[in-house]
């Protein structure tokens, strides 16, 4: 496996910054990321182009200002792991990991398909968002959302928003939001376990779902969309673009795994051959169990966003 990509670091400095500045990520944090890499250059004893190579999650973190949680979960894969973080593939320091205890848990669970649809994570934000005039892509992501739970969910559905505020009002009898739900953008300070931390109900609810609506976040992925796929739900976005399209995650999208667009404009039927594929690949890829497999990288692949999953969804439907 290699140990670093065979470009100068000043070039794969710059070739980040391109890729990062492009997501929308300010170039003083980007110069403050590349003297941080070459402090943990000289940490390790190695030089800056022996070193060097861009990962997202792991102690060799390019930029650190991607989601905490993930980078958390990944963390704990790896110490289950016994692995070895700077000797891990560059595949494996970009793709996000599970720990194998948590997919054990979910294993456990009951899959009885009791809902068709579920949605569980932040909304309000993004309203509060473009109520200020923010449409950046960002907070118009999950616009969505709502109209598709309108429309589609019945009493059976759940739609567990977890950034509301005092004085919200339920959209149906499917809504079971409430007060004090998950947050991932404000930790809970008393736990240094909080990102790491197994949400039970989360998962069980997912695992009871034949879908999970997964919208892009702050940035377009999140990590409902392999996380469904973990619990045995098919995720459904509305878009590549905003929702599976941030190319730098392409270790990710590289996993060629089955899931609708709505976009596309196919029926939505539950499949159980579609969540046994995928959770073949989920722990082949996603997790550290089976050793450190790798995909294509960037530099030797040229499928970025969601498209490789489209295309394998078209080849083996």
């Amino acid at each position: 496996m290699s140990r670093s990509f065979s470009c100068s670091v000043m070039a794969g400095l710059a070739l980040t910054q391109t890729v990062l500045a492009f997501q929308g990520i300010p170039q003083a944090l980007l110069q403050e990321e590349g003297q941080q890499h070459q402090l943990l250059a000289a940490r390790t004893g190695q030089s800056e182009q022996q070193h060097f190579r861009m990962c997202h999650w792991g102690p060799e973190q390019f930029y650190s200002g991607l989601s905490g949680r993930a980078q958390a979960v990944w963390n704990l894969a790896l110490e289950e792991s016994g692995l070895d973080a700077y000797n891990v593939s560059d595949y494996a320091c970009n793709v996000p990991k599970v720990p194998w205890s948590w997919v054990e848990k979910i294993h456990t669970m009951d899959h009885t398909k009791h809902r068709s649809y579920n949605f569980q994570g932040a909304y309000m934000f993004s309203v509060v968002h473009q109520q200020l005039g923010d449409m950046r892509p960002q907070y118009t992501a999950r616009n969505w959302l709502i109209d598709f739970v309108k429309e589609n969910f019945t009493d059976i559905d759940l739609l567990k928003i977890s950034d509301i505020t005092a004085g919200y009002k339920p959209i149906g009898p499917y809504d079971k939001s409430t007060l004090g739900g998950f947050d991932s953008h404000h930790p809970n300070s008393s736990d240094p376990h909080y990102f790491a931390s197994f949400d039970e109900p989360y998962f069980e609810e997912m695992a009871a779902s034949n879908f999970t609506l997964c919208p892009g976040g702050d940035r377009p992925w999140s990590m409902r969309f392999y996380e469904a796929i973990a619990a045995g739900s098919i995720p459904i976005i509305n878009s590549v673009t905003f929702d599976t399209g941030a190319k730098d995650m392409w270790a990710l999208w590289e996993i060629p795994y089955k899931y609708y667009t709505l976009t596309d404009g196919e029926p939505l039927v539950y499949r159980q051959d579609w969540v046994n594929y995928n959770t073949e690949l989920f722990i082949k890829y996603q997790t550290f169990h089976q050793g450190d497999n790798e995909l294509a990288s960037p530099m030797s692949s040229p499928k970025t966003g969601g498209n490789v999953v489209q295309a394998d969804m078209a080849a083996k439907a």
